[in-house]
């Protein structure tokens, strides 16, 4: 977002408190609240390098008028985690905690645990994988090619053990 240079209030969901309620998996996305905590455009992906997404969420947080685009788009809706999933956001929670103790190693272990928990859980793998490979996140655009592939070398090793 820094990078993007946007002027627009925003704010980090670091403990996933809205990513649990809308049970979201993946990053980047977006919730778009107005002044009085209400929900103006559906959750879901976003890409503020998009020249599209980037003038409608200038053009309604200058106007207040929200872009018939959003009108359109399907609304999300809150849900409980399933205990799979619930045991994942624990481990998750935990992890984030042992990173800031400095606890590097216990923090990876609590991640690839939370991985077999939920493996279609991108925001786990990709906190995971920042700290193991940092290049692959903050050297550039993002390697999708890579996510791919590391995933995938995963469910070969790490997660075919669970079954």
């Amino acid at each position: 977002m820094d990078e993007a240079k946007v002027t627009f209030t925003r704010l980090t969901d670091q403990h996933n408190a809205i990513g649990k309620a809308y049970a979201l998996k993946y990053v980047p996305v977006a919730i778009v609240l107005d002044a009085q905590g209400r929900l103006v455009r559906p959750v879901g992906l976003v890409n503020i390098g998009d020249d599209d997404f980037r003038a409608e969420l200038e053009a309604w947080a200058g106007t207040g008028e929200i872009p018939v685009a959003w009108q359109q788009l399907d609304d999300a809706t809150t849900r409980a985690l399933t205990p799979a999933e619930a045991e994942a956001d624990a481990r998750l929670q935990l992890a984030l905690v042992l990173l800031s103790r400095d606890k590097q190693e216990e923090a990876v272990e609590q991640l690839r645990q939370a991985v077999v928990c939920d493996p279609d859980n991108w925001l786990i793998r990709k906190q995971m994988w920042a700290i193991e490979a940092p290049s692959a996140f903050y050297d550039g655009p993002v390697d999708y090619d890579w996510q791919n592939q590391r995933k995938q070398q995963e469910q070969e090793g790490l997660l075919a053990s669970s079954t």
